[in-house]
C-alpha cells in the first residue's frame, strides 16, 4: 500500500487539517510553520532565558525539558513509522515555540504555559523505549495517530487564547476558563500514554476510541434532544407519510420527465438551484411535492415542510428552519454536535441565529434538498423573512437546492419570478387528474355495489370531469367526494347533469345542501361545526369538537356527557377532513355568506366559558367525583377550553362589533370570575397594562383586572418549564383556578393508566381512549405541544418528558439557574461569563501599566467580551483621558454587545435610556439588553422613537418586534401621540423599500397601533406623506387610505400632497403611485406655499412615460374618466388638518 493510501498518513493529515480549519488563522499558521526542528525552540530558549537573565526575572524554563524530550522521542518515532512530512514536524515544534513566545511577555502567563507544558510533559509516555519493545506489533502507528491528534488540541487551545486582542489585561479572569479545556485534552494523554505503555492490541485501540466515542456521544446525545424538546420543532413527517398513503399511482409523472427538474434535481448542475412549482389551489402541489422529496431523497438528503393555514398563526420562518435544523442533524453525530454548541437563545428566538446554525450544518451534510410546499398558507410577513433567508442560503451553500410549492400571489412573484426556474402545475396535470377520477370511481363502484348498466352510465356523466377541473385536483375531489354520500342513481343524474363550473360553485352546492339538512337541529349542528373549524386559533380534535357540541349554554350546572359518535364527514360533507385527529377544512376556512366569523367566534368563547364553569371543573369535586368524570369523558374538552377561551375572546374585541359584543363577553366572563377565582392568588408586582382590553375597563373593571393578570400569566408561561407532575406552585400564578383543575385531571388520568405496556385485566386504558383518543400519554410541562398532542404509550412519554430536563446548572446557589438549569452546557456558559463572572477578575485586574494609548481599545474590547468588573476598575480612568464623544460611543457598544449588568454600569447608573442606545440594542439583536433598556426609557417629545422602530424593523426579528410593541405601548401611555409621530415617520417607512416583508412587518405594526387605539391625531395622515416622500409603495399608500388616511392628506395648504412628494421623484414606483392616488381622486391641481413648482412641472410626472407607456395629460384623462364612472373611493379624512405641531418636523423632513 503507498503512503498516499496508508490508512494512518490518511489520520495524520486529517488531524492536520483540523488542526488549521479550527485555528481560523492562516497568518498564525504560516507562522508556525517555519519552525520545524528542536534545533529552533532551543535556539529561541536560550536566547529567551538571556533576556530574562538580563532584567534579573530568570523563569524555569528547564520545567518543560521533559515536554521537549518526549516531542523529540515522539518525532523521531513518527519519522519511523509514519514516514511524517516537513509540514507535520513543523506542527510539533512550531506551536511550543509560538506560545512560549507570546506569553513570555507577562510573567503570570508565562508561568502558566510553562506549568502546564510540564504537567503534559510528564504524562508523555518513552516514545523510544515503548516502540522499540513493541516494535512488532503493527496496531502501534493508530496510538501514534491518537497522539498527534492530543498534541494539536493542546496547541489549539492555548493558541485561541494568546489571539485574544489585549489578553494581557484579562489574563486573570479568562485562563481558568482554557484551563479547563485542556484538562481535557490531558485526560486523553494519560488514557493513550497507558495504551502505548502496554502491548496494545487492535481490540484495545478499538475498544479506547468507542469509550470516547460513546461518552460524547452519549452527553451529545442527551443534550441535543434535551435542546429538540426544548424547542419543540414542527414534525412533518407523518404529513408526509399521510400525502403519501393518499396519492394515487402515476401522481407526479410528468414532472419527473420534465427537463427543468431533472436540471434541478441534478447535484452536479448549478445553474438550477432554485425551482417554483407554481399553481392555482387545489392543483395538486402537495402531492407533487410529496413526489419530489421521495425522488430527492434519491440524490442527497431531502429536508422538507408542509404548510397550512390550519397552523398560519403559529407558523413562522423560525419554526420552519427549527424543522429544518433538526430533520438535517437528527441522524448524524457532527451535525447534533454542531447544534449543541450553538447558543440556545440564538437559536430558540433568532430566525437569524437559526440560519446562522443551519448554514454551519449545510456546510458538513453534503448535497442536500429542502422543499418547501404551500409557502402561500402562511402570513405574508413570515413567507417574505422565509424566501429572504432561503435565497442567501441557495447563494451561499453550493450544496443546497430549494423547491417552493405555492400560488402565484404577487409578493411570492416580486422575489422568485427573477431567481426561480417556474414550472405551471395546472397546465400540466390533465392526465393525473384523469387517472384520479378513474381510481376513485373504482372505489366508488365497489363500495356501492351499482348494476353495470349503472356503473357505465355514471362514468359516461363524469366523462368531462377531468377537463371541467381546468388543472384543479380538488375541484375533482370536491365533486366525486360529494357524490359519494348518494345512492340514488336519479340523485346521481341531478347532480352530474349539470357539473359545477368551479371549485367554488362545487362548495355552495355542498352548502347549500346543508342549509336543507332536516330537521333543523341537524343544519345547526353542521354549520356550528364548520364555523368553529373556520375560526379556531388552533385545530380542533374530533373528541374536543364532539364534547363541545354537548354544552349548552343556558345549563351552567349541566355536565356534557358524550353518549356517541357523530360522523363529522357525513354530516358536513367534503367541505372537511381528519388528519391525525384534527379536523379541518380541506381547502379555506373562508366560505363567503356561510359563516359569520364574528358570531362564531362569540359562540365558541361562549361555549368555552360555559364549559369551564360547570360542576365538574369545581375545585371541591371529591377524588370519587373526579375519577367518574375522567372515566366519563367530562375532560375531554378541557385542554382546549382552558388554554383557547381567551385568544377566543381577544378575537371577538379585535372586529368591527366589537362595541355590541362586549355587553354579551362580560356577563360570561363575570361568572367565570366568580365561580374560577384563585383565593390564593400571587398578584405580580407589575402586571403590564393591555390596551386592546380597554374596552372592558368601563364596562366592568374586575373583569379587566382579571383579563390582565391572565394575559401575564400566560406570558410567564412561555417558556417556563411548569410541570403537573413535580412541582406544582406555579398554579398560583394563575389568576382563577383553571390550572389547579388541570394539574387534578392530569395526575387522575394518569393514575388510572396502565404503567406499562401490557395491561392490568379490566383496566381503564381502552375507556379513557374511547373519549379522549388514542394519544392519552400527554406531556406535564404545560408549554408544551405535547401537553395536548401526546403519545400513543407510556414509553414514548417518558422518553420525550426526559427531554425536558435542564441538567445544566448555575454554579451560583443563588440565582434562580442553579435549580432550573439550562438545557445545554453552552447556554451554561454563556450565562456563567455573562452574569457570573469571577469577581477575583476584579482585584487582578490593575491598570498601573497602562499606556493612554492602550485604555481607550482595551475597554472597548472589554465591553464586547462583557468583562462588567474588569470594565468597572478601567472606567474612572477611560473617563479622565476621554471626550464625551469617546463615552457616548463606549455606551452605544454597551447597548449592542453586552449584558444588563454591562448598560447598568455604563448607561443606567448615571442617566436613563436614550432612543441611540435603544437603536443600537436594536441593530445588534440584543434583545434582552432592548427590553431592559425600554423600561427605563423616558417617553417624552424630545426623545424621538422613529429611529428604534426603523432598527427593529430591520432586524426582521420576530421576538425584537413583539418587544418593540410592548415598548410603543408604554411609550404611548407616558406620552400620547409619541408613537403615532415616530411609527408613522419617514425614517420608519423608508427600510421597507424593496422588501415586501418589511412593509407586511410595518402594516401588522400599524395595525397593533390602531387596534390598541394608539396611533393618536392624524397619524394615518403622517404615514401616508411619509410613504409618498420615500419608498412610494402602493401597498401601503392602500392601507393607510383603507383605515382613514384622506387620499390629499398635508399639514394645511403651505405644505405638498402624497401626490406632490410622489411627483418629486423620477422613478417606476413614483409613477405606479402617482397612477394610483389620481384614481384614489388626488388632486393635481393641489398647490403649496412652501413650493415654487406645481405638481405637473415636478420631474416625475415629466418622465412618466417612460414608466407607463404614457404621458401626464393621458394619465389624467385616464383617471377623469374612472371617476366618471361612478362615486370615487371613499378618502377619508378631511383633507388639510391642522395636525400638532410635533408632526412639523416630519412633513419638513421631506420639504
Amino acid at each position: 500500500m503507498t503512503a498516499s493510501t496508508d490508512p494512518i498518513q490518511v489520520a495524520f493529515d486529517f488531524a492536520k487539517h483540523e488542526f488549521k480549519d479550527k485555528l481560523k488563522d492562516d497568518a498564525v499558521y504560516d507562522e508556525v510553520l517555519k519552525t520545524t526542528s528542536i534545533e529552533q525552540v532551543y535556539d529561541f530558549t536560550d536566547n529567551l532565558q538571556k533576556q530574562q537573565a538580563e532584567k534579573g526575572h530568570l523563569r524555569h524554563l528547564s520545567k518543560i525539558e521533559p515536554f521537549l524530550n518526549r516531542l523529540e522521542e515522539y518525532s523521531k518515532v513518527i519519522e519511523v513509522f509514519v514516514q511524517a512530512k516537513p509540514d507535520i514536524m513543523a506542527l510539533i515544534w512550531g506551536p511550543i515555540k509560538l506560545l512560549l513566545q507570546w506569553a513570555s511577555v507577562l510573567k503570570q502567563s508565562f508561568d502558566a504555559i510553562v506549568n502546564t507544558t510540564a504537567a503534559i510533559g510528564n504524562l508523555l509516555p518513552e516514545f523510544i523505549s515503548v516502540t522499540r519493545l513493541f516494535s512488532q506489533n503493527t496496531h502501534i502507528k493508530d496510538v501514534l495517530a491518537l497522539f498527534f491528534k492530543d498534541i494539536l488540541d493542546f496547541y489549539l487551545v492555548a493558541l485561541k487564547f494568546f489571539r485574544l486582542p489585549r489578553w494581557r489585561y484579562v489574563f486573570e479572569s479568562l485562563w481558568p476558563k482554557y484551563k479547563d479545556k485542556i484538562e481535557g485534552v490531558r485526560q486523553n494523554i494519560e488514557r493513550h500514554s497507558h495504551l502505548l505503555r502496554n502491548d496494545v492490541q487492535f481490540e484495545h485501540i478499538r475498544q479506547e476510541r468507542e469509550a470516547v466515542l460513546r461518552s460524547e456521544g452519549s452527553h451529545r446525545r442527551q443534550e441535543f434532544w434535551a435542546i429538540k424538546t426544548d424547542i419543540s420543532p414542527i414534525d412533518h413527517g407523518k404529513r408526509f407519510d399521510s400525502i403519501k398513503a393518499q396519492r394515487c399511482e402515476g401522481t407526479g409523472k410528468w414532472l419527473l420527465n420534465d427537463e427543468h427538474f431533472a436540471k434541478w434535481l441534478d447535484p452536479s448542475n448549478n445553474q438550477f438551484r432554485l425551482l417554483w412549482l407554481q399553481g392555482i389551489p387545489g392543483a395538486g402541489k402537495t402531492f407533487l411535492s410529496s413526489t419530489v422529496i421521495e425522488r430527492a431523497k434519491t440524490c442527497g438528503r431531502a429536508l422538507f415542510a408542509f404548510l397550512s393555514y390550519t397552523l398560519s398563526s403559529s407558523t413562522s420562518a423560525l419554526s420552519i428552519f427549527h424543522s429544518l435544523i433538526f430533520q438535517l442533524a437528527s441522524d448524524d453525530d457532527d451535525l447534533r454536535a454542531i447544534v449543541c454548541e450553538s447558543v440556545g437563545e440564538d437559536l430558540r428566538s433568532s430566525t437569524e441565529g437559526a440560519v446562522d446554525i443551519f448554514k454551519q450544518l449545510l456546510a458538513y451534510a453534503g448535497f442536500v434538498y429542502i422543499i418547501i410546499d404551500g409557502l402561500d398558507e402562511i402570513e405574508e410577513l413570515e413567507r417574505g423573512r422565509l424566501l429572504k433567508y432561503l435565497l442567501g442560503l441557495s447563494k451561499d451553500c453550493e450544496g443546497l437546492k430549494v423547491m417552493i410549492s405555492s400560488r402565484n400571489e404577487a409578493d411570492i412573484l416580486s422575489v422568485l419570478k427573477h431567481e426561480s426556474t417556474i414550472l405551471r402545475v395546472d397546465h400540466k396535470n390533465a392526465g393525473n387528474i384523469q387517472t384520479f377520477v378513474n381510481q376513485q370511481c373504482q372505489n366508488w363502484f365497489q363500495q356501492c355495489n351499482f348494476f353495470p348498466e349503472t356503473e357505465t352510465e355514471i362514468r359516461g356523466l363524469l366523462a368531462p370531469l377531468a377537463s371541467n377541473s381546468q388543472g384543479m385536483f380538488l375541484y375533482a375531489k370536491v365533486v366525486l367526494s360529494s357524490m359519494r354520500w348518494l345512492d340514488d342513481i336519479e340523485e346521481i343524474r341531478n347532480e352530474l347533469a349539470a357539473l359545477p363550473e368551479s371549485l367554488d360553485d362545487a362548495y355552495g352546492r355542498i352548502l347549500s345542501r346543508i342549509n336543507n339538512l332536516q330537521p333543523s337541529m341537524v343544519k345547526e349542528r353542521a354549520r356550528k361545526i364548520l364555523g368553529w373549524i373556520g375560526c379556531t386559533p388552533t385545530p380542533m380534535t374530533v373528541q374536543e369538537i364532539h364534547q363541545a357540541l354537548k354544552v349548552n349554554l343556558e345549563d351552567w350546572e349541566g355536565k356534557p356527557r358524550v353518549t356517541g359518535r357523530i360522523d363529522l364527514l357525513r354530516l358536513c360533507g367534503p367541505v372537511l377532513e381528519v388528519v391525525d385527529d384534527y379536523v379541518q377544512y380541506i381547502f379555506s376556512p373562508n366560505i363567503s355568506g356561510f359563516i359569520n366569523r364574528t358570531e362564531v367566534t362569540l359562540g365558541l368563547a361562549t361555549t368555552c366559558i360555559t364549559y369551564l364553569c360547570q360542576p365538574h371543573h369545581d375545585q371541591d369535586c371529591s377524588d370519587e367525583e373526579l375519577q367518574e368524570n375522567v372515566l366519563g369523558g367530562f375532560y375531554a374538552f378541557h385542554d382546549y377550553s382552558s388554554h383557547t377561551w381567551f385568544d377566543l375572546v381577544a378575537g371577538c374585541i379585535s372586529s368591527e362589533e366589537e362595541k355590541k359584543l362586549i355587553p354579551q363577553l362580560t356577563s360570561p366572563l363575570q361568572f367565570l370570575l366568580e365561580r374560577r377565582a384563585n383565593n390564593k392568588f400571587s398578584r405580580s408586582k407589575q402586571v403590564p397594562p393591555l390596551p386592546r382590553l380597554e374596552c372592558f375597563r368601563e364596562a366592568c373593571p374586575d373583569v379587566y383586572g382579571m383579563l390582565c393578570n391572565v394575559a401575564n400569566f400566560r406570558r410567564l408561561c412561555e417558556g417556563a418549564e411548569h410541570s403537573k407532575s413535580k412541582d406544582t406552585s406555579w398554579i398560583n400564578q394563575d389568576p382563577l383556578k383553571i390550572s389547579l383543575v388541570s394539574v387534578r385531571i392530569y395526575k387522575f388520568m394518569d393514575e388510572l393508566l396502565c404503567r406499562t405496556e401490557s395491561h392490568k385485566e379490566m383496566c381503564y386504558c381502552n375507556t379513557i381512549r374511547k373519549y379522549y383518543g388514542r394519544r392519552i400519554f400527554k406531556c406535564s410541562v404545560v408549554d408544551c405541544q405535547f401537553r395536548r398532542h401526546g403519545f400513543d404509550t407510556r414509553s414514548a412519554r417518558t422518553k420525550h418528558i426526559s427531554s425536558h430536563t435542564r441538567p445544566w446548572k448555575c454554579a451560583d446557589p443563588s440565582c434562580e439557574y442553579a435549580n432550573g438549569g439550562f438545557v445545554s452546557r453552552k447556554m451554561r456558559d454563556r450565562h456563567l461569563e455573562r452574569y457570573h463572572q469571577s469577581k477575583e477578575s476584579t482585584k487582578s485586574f490593575t491598570t498601573d501599566s497602562l499606556d493612554d494609548d492602550d485604555i481607550k481599545p482595551l475597554i472597548f474590547d472589554l465591553v464586547r467580551a462583557n468583562n462588567v468588573q474588569a470594565v468597572a476598575a478601567l472606567l474612572p480612568h477611560f473617563k479622565s483621558k476621554s471626550y464625551d464623544r469617546e463615552m457616548v460611543e463606549l455606551k452605544l457598544a454597551s447597548a449592542a454587545f453586552g449584558s444588563t449588568a454591562m448598560v447598568d454600569l455604563l448607561i443606567l447608573k448615571d442617566g436613563e435610556a436614550k432612543t441611540n442606545h435603544l437603536a443600537s440594542a436594536a441593530k445588534a439583536n440584543n434583545i434582552d439588553v432592548f427590553e431592559y433598556l425600554s423600561t427605563h426609557f423616558v417617553a417624552n417629545r424630545y426623545n424621538s422613537i422613529a429611529a428604534i422602530v426603523s432598527a427593529v424593523l430591520s432586524s426582521d426579528s420576530e421576538r425584537l418586534f413583539d418587544a418593540c410593541q410592548q415598548f410603543l405601548v408604554r411609550c404611548s401611555e407616558a406620552y400620547k401621540n409619541l408613537s403615532a409621530l415616530d411609527c408613522f415617520a419617514p425614517t420608519v417607512v423608508r427600510p421597507t423599500a424593496g422588501r415586501p416583508h418589511r412593509e407586511v412587518a410595518l402594516m401588522r405594526m400599524w395595525d397593533f397601533i390602531i387596534s390598541n387605539k394608539l396611533q393618536g391625531k392624524n397619524g394615518l395622515g403622517i404615514g401616508f406623506t411619509s410613504v409618498a416622500s420615500t419608498t412610494c409603495s402602493v401597498k401601503l399608500a392602500q392601507y393607510l387610505i383603507s383605515h382613514g388616511a384622506h387620499v390629499d392628506s398635508r399639514l394645511s395648504d403651505r405644505y405638498l400632497t402624497p401626490l406632490h412628494h410622489a411627483a418629486r421623484q423620477d422613478s417606476y414606483e413614483a409613477a405606479e403611485l402617482m397612477r394610483f392616488l389620481l384614481l384614489k381622486g388626488a388632486d393635481p391641481h393641489a398647490g403649496a406655499g412652501r413650493s415654487p413648482k406645481k405638481i405637473e412641472d415636478e420631474k416625475g410626472p415629466k418622465n412618466i412615460s417612460k414608466w407607463l407607456g404614457k404621458s401626464w395629460d393621458a394619465l389624467l384623462a385616464e383617471a377623469k374618466e374612472e371617476l366618471g364612472r361612478g362615486n370615487p373611493d371613499d378618502r377619508s379624512g378631511t383633507g388639510s388638518e391642522a395636525l400638532p405641531t410635533d408632526t412639523v418636523a416630519y412633513a419638513a423632513e421631506e420639504e
